[in-house]
């Protein structure tokens, strides 16, 4: 198999798309240029496009040519043995995709790129989203002659009949054009016979949320068609191969009980904290018992920068606890907690475990010994049910063969109306929030300000090491401290500065939830260039070296520099942010959770599939 990536020169090479497309080909060089043009007209920016290609023509070398001109990040995959044939191009492609959905279309042109955006726009609440020709204002006329309209027709019929559930509930479960939520998948299950992928990913994953999208199947641009008896024949073997597969359990029917284990809840002020607190409240909005054990119950022991929980003492106590719900969310690492009940109650006994990794364990001074202990943990990890993860950076750092699936379920942000920016004189206004501790980073980024008249920096939060960093500023005047603040304060400091600063040092720093909720505000981006948070920064702010005070001074003072640069930026960090809602956020914990339950059977009952129609 020969895999090429040809980034387009303006779209960034890292960070997460925002659709996958997938297009198997099969001798399709004469649809090749026109279909790149129709997808460049058609996608969002940031999409990627993903070419699988079987053909003896040179439709691989055409789309390579069209990777200089098109906007999106194209990878063209050429297989040398075309196992599985199109559906097993397909499952090549939803391998290699990286966004949450991805579109499967054909490279013929008879699946029209401009549909796209009506799948993507049906999406939420669903794993896939079928374009139909059989419903609403759907059109089959593309396929041509009287004789493959019966065919296609005889054929549905067939499948429904056979397969029923969500295949017979279906309008064009024939369909090779749809979108699908690839954490929804479960790609190892598949075993493709021929082109018609759709009722393989249905039948094997036990997708049952499904939604339809009418469109109009357009006639074949260019090349023939690729239907012939011999496919007919692999069609009817891939039915009885589906119809002898085991059943899949249905999503769990009804509320849950839900047990969060995490070292950090409300009261305590913390970005786990808050994302506990934002799934707590959403889950029991869905209708869920949802329950939290954390530090608040049992009282951690602090030693400096080490953290340890009691929970080994009380093991006893909260293993009956435990056995009281349907499911365990455990977030980590916290030695002496995740570890304890990864070790303990892991392994797929008892209650499954699905497992939230938020970053590795850094810990300043110790390096050694946090290197030591991620790598056992990394072990432990792999006796979770289930991994979730906030970057695409550690999914594939947690992901292993024969290992639990691991997903990237990014947080969420409130998306407020966007404040007005009118100002373009004055001081770059900068933004800290955050807790006042060493590997906050606060002794860069003091002197990277301190003494620039350019730069006005605000920090919001407080800590033990305040008083130190008060003294690094002094005699300054461009370094305002708060402290703590109200939520309506800490609002409207996001709406009235510039940028939004987050300089940790260290890899426990993962994500960066307070820059989500200033670039939801408008504000850009600055930040140490460090797993994870610099793939939710992206292209929409600055990504610079930790511990450099002189880098992010001088990144700083080019913003300050050049507003309309910092315009465009702001721009692209909104945009980023609104794709970061806590719905989606808790809706895809919940999915996680019943997939979770459905692959161990436990609670899974029989349930209706659940189609809707969009216009």
């Amino acid at each position: 198999m020969l895999t090429a990536t040809a980034p387009h020169p303006a779209t960034p090479a890292v960070g997460h798309p925002v659709v996958s497309v997938v297009v198997p080909t099969f001798d399709e060089a004469g649809n090749v240029d026109e279909l790149m043009d129709r997808l460049a007209a058609a996608l969002p920016a940031g999409a990627e496009v993903i070419v699988v290609d079987d053909s003896r023509d040179d439709t691989a070398a055409r789309a390579r040519a069209a990777a200089a001109r098109v906007p999106f990040r194209l990878t063209v995959i050429h297989r040398e043995a075309p196992t599985g044939g199109l559906g097993g191009a397909v499952v090549v492609g939803l391998r290699a995709a990286r966004a949450d959905w991805a579109v499967v279309m054909d490279g013929d042109l008879q699946h029209p790129p401009a549909t796209i955006g009506r799948l993507l726009a049906a999406a939420p609440g669903h794993d896939v989203v079928v374009a139909t020709r059989y419903a609403g204002d759907g059109d089959g006329s593309g396929l041509g002659s009287t004789y493959r309209h019966a065919v296609s027709r005889a054929s549905k019929a067939l499948a429904a009949r056979l397969l029923g559930g969500a295949v017979g509930a279906m309008s064009d479960p024939l369909s090779g054009f749809f979108a699908v939520r690839r954490a929804a998948l479960d790609l190892d299950a598949v075993d493709p016979i021929g082109y018609k992928i759709l009722l393989e990913l249905v039948v094997r994953s036990g997708l049952t949320r499904i939604a339809e999208v009418p469109f109009t199947f357009a006639p074949r641009h260019a090349e023939a068609s690729k239907s012939t008896a011999r496919e007919g024949l692999r069609f009817l073997r891939h039915l009885a191969a589906l119809r002898r597969a085991p059943a899949v359990g249905a999503p769990v029917d009804g509320p849950l009980r839900i047990l969060v284990i995490t070292s950090e809840a409300p009261p305590i002020v913390s970005g786990i904290s808050r994302c506990v607190e934002r799934l707590t409240v959403g889950l029991r909005g869905r209708g869920h018992t949802v329950d939290v054990l954390s530090s608040v119950q049992m009282p951690r022991l602090m030693l400096g920068e080490y953290r340890f929980s009691p929970l080994l003492a009380h093991w006893r106590r909260v293993s009956r606890t435990i056995a009281r719900y349907d499911v365990v969310n455990l977030h980590g690492p916290v030695p002496t907690m995740s570890d304890v009940v990864l070790l303990l109650a892991g392994a797929r006994r008892g209650v499954p475990v699905v497992y939230t990794h938020h970053s590795a364990l850094a810990v300043r001074g110790a390096e050694t010994l946090s290197d030591v202990y991620n790598r056992l943990h990394r072990v432990l990890s792999g006796r979770a049910d289930r991994i979730l993860t906030t970057s695409q950076y550690y999914a594939d750092a947690e992901r292993r063969p024969g290992g639990p699936p691991v997903e990237v379920v990014p947080w969420g942000v409130d998306l407020r109306p966007l404040p007005a920016r009118p100002r373009t004189e004055g001081p770059l206004k900068v933004l800290f929030v955050g807790q006042m501790r060493p590997y906050k980073g606060l002794e860069w980024l003091i002197p990277a300000v301190v003494g620039r008249p350019e730069l006005q920096l605000t920090l919001i939060g407080d800590g033990a090491h305040r008083a130190d960093y008060e003294r690094l500023a002094d005699p300054s005047d461009n370094v305002l401290f708060l402290g703590r603040v109200s939520d309506d304060d800490l609002h409207r400091a996001y709406d009235t500065h510039d940028v939004v600063v987050l300089p940790s040092v260290t890899r426990a720093e993962a994500f960066g939830l307070v820059v989500l909720e200033g670039m939801a505000a408008g504000c850009v981006p600055v930040v140490s260039d460090l797993p994870g948070v610099r793939d939710l920064v992206d292209h929409a702010g600055e990504v610079v070296p930790a511990r450099d005070a002189d880098a992010l001074g001088a990144a700083l003072l080019a913003l300050a520099g050049d507003r309309a640069r910092l315009a465009v930026l702001s721009r692209r960090a909104r945009r980023r942010a609104e794709g970061l809602g806590w719905d989606a956020c808790v809706e895809r914990y919940e999915a996680a959770v019943t997939a979770t339950l459905r692959a161990r059977g436990r609670r899974s009952r029989t349930a209706a599939p659940t189609l809707s129609r969009a216009g």
